[in-house]
């Protein structure tokens, strides 16, 4: 059941976030004021970017609870790889036309952008919380339902 669940949760949030960022990035393709293109890119780009946020948090959960029913981290390693997808997309693509698309219309004249680099930390931080928490369940699990009682769990449910 929770993998069906987390799967199809996933399957909504990829749509979600999807949809979200092709509209962050149509923004930018406008062909009217670039003060009216940068504001809606900006407040649609928050809106994808909180989105990101809930949807991880909430797979994170999810994720979390079909590793400690089914014993298997699939779920969680599909959370980290859906949130690091999205960073890359957000920060090495779509900030990257913004930042050019600032730039070529005069609205901002610097010429280095740190979100890359930024992307990369959140990314390997997401690395670090996903394993902690995984050898951390995986413990907790063990703790709580010893070698023997366990084997007796496994054979009642199949």
């Amino acid at each position: 059941m929770w993998n069906k669940f987390y799967l199809a949760f996933l399957g909504l949030s990829i749509a979600v976030m999807l949809f979200l960022t092709y509209y962050s990035w149509s923004w930018l393709q406008s062909i009217g004021i670039p003060a009216g293109a940068v504001a809606g890119y900006e407040y649609h780009s928050d809106i994808a970017w909180w989105a990101l946020w809930l949807s991880s948090l909430t797979l994170f959960v999810i994720g979390n609870a079909v590793l400690w029913v089914h014993r298997n981290a699939w779920a969680m390693w599909a959370t980290f790889l859906f949130f690091a997808v999205f960073v890359v997309i957000r920060y090495f693509w779509l900030d990257q036309a913004f930042f050019h698309f600032k730039k070529d219309n005069g609205l901002f004249d610097g010429s280095f952008s740190v979100g890359p680099f930024f992307a990369v930390f959140l990314i390997i931080l997401a690395g670090v919380i996903v394993f902690s928490n995984q050898f951390l369940v995986t413990r907790l699990r063990a703790k709580t339902y010893p070698e023997a009682e366990r084997s007796e769990l496994d054979s009642v449910g199949e």
